[in-house]
């Protein structure tokens, strides 16, 4: 590109301002930001044969202003955009704020982030849910979930949807949460009055409304969600609100994961619903066509010998076989003590 870049030059033919763009362009995505700020900079000089300027544009500002974002140097491009304000004919549109907005979002500026779309607002600039996102994003990444569902139901307020993606990143991050208080295994005695607030919110509960919020405006949680859903309703206890989840997320044809089966199989046997977790089981090679593997087996092995059901546990190690997954020590010492205590070593010795 450079090449004939310098070609162009020598034979005094003036780049037009979307070459420059396309260069510009080029260099912000190999990360040579500080080239492509050269030539930007060169677009307003004037050409020595015959006077005349190239004039810059909105998309090779919104383009140099990326490039800078993206590279973390996100004063400069506020300058940029500043610079932009003062050119004549020319203003910032939406694209120029999502790209400062997301690129302080990311390194935890929210504050700035939420400045600059308010400011969108003020300047006549119709912020879109990639703005949205933008925020929602940063907020939830840097542990300001309060924060996001309020500016989401604030933007709402004021007519301004979010989409599937919105949805998943709350829902996603009300989860985590969730399963981060649970994973502090503290007496509630021993937590600051903030970790009480934030578990006697019910993080799990409020990522479930948010789904049927998404519902009621006509969208469908995709798999991710619904498979999100299901692993921290199972970890959190919530066997019959994780096989709702399921039951619907197979209903509007979506697909579960292994990780998903087997998050399920878990609790199902954990309740003890041996009865369940074998309809689950059966479910998951003849309806969804995953196959099961040895750890699926074994979660259903290890609570069929704890709850009596030795033989099962047998003809279960004998399809797991025939179906060519490999058992390992989990697998047969769990059928050798559910043996013992039956008295049945003989028979598994046959």
């Amino acid at each position: 590109m450079t090449t004939v870049l310098a070609e162009m030059e020598e034979s005094d033919i003036m780049p037009e301002v979307g070459t420059l763009g396309i260069l510009v362009n080029q260099l912000c995505k190999l990360g040579r930001v500080d080239e492509a700020m050269e030539v930007f900079d060169k677009i307003g000089e004037e050409n020595e044969s015959d006077g005349l300027s190239i004039e810059a544009d909105v998309v090779i500002y919104n383009t140099m202003v990326d490039g800078l974002c993206k590279a973390g140097r996100l004063e400069e491009g506020l300058h940029l955009m500043e610079r932009m304000k003062s050119t004549k004919g020319l203003a910032p549109n939406t694209v120029t704020y999502n790209c400062l907005v997301d690129g302080f979002s990311k390194v935890g500026d929210i504050e700035i982030g939420k400045e600059l779309f308010d400011q969108m607002n003020e300047e006549g600039v119709s912020p879109n849910v990639v703005s949205l996102n933008a925020l929602v994003v940063g907020m939830c990444r840097h542990g300001r979930i309060n924060s996001a569902i309020v500016f989401f139901n604030d933007t709402r307020g004021k007519g301004q949807k979010g989409n599937a993606a919105t949805y998943a990143t709350l829902i996603t991050a009300l989860c985590d949460v969730d399963d981060f208080l649970r994973r502090l295994n503290k007496p509630v005695s021993s937590l600051t009055s903030n970790a009480i607030m934030l578990l006697s919110m019910g993080y799990v509960r409020k990522a479930y409304e948010i789904v049927k919020e998404m519902e009621e405006v006509g969208m469908k949680p995709d798999s991710v969600t619904c498979n999100t859903l299901i692993a921290y309703f199972c970890k959190s206890g919530d066997l019959a609100l994780a096989l709702r989840v399921m039951k619907r997320m197979i209903k509007d044809g979506l697909v579960p994961t292994t990780a998903t089966y087997r998050a399920l199989l878990h609790a199902c046997c954990l309740n003890g619903k041996t009865k369940g977790a074998m309809k689950l089981f059966t479910d998951m090679s003849s309806i969804s066509m995953i196959p099961p593997n040895t750890i699926t087996y074994n979660i259903l092995i290890e609570s069929l010998c704890k709850n009596n059901e030795v033989k099962v546990a047998l003809s279960l190690m004998e399809d797991m076989q025939a179906n060519g997954v490999k058992p390992h020590t989990t697998t047969y010492n769990a059928l050798f003590k559910g043996l013992k205590e039956k008295n049945m070593l003989e028979d598994g010795l046959i």
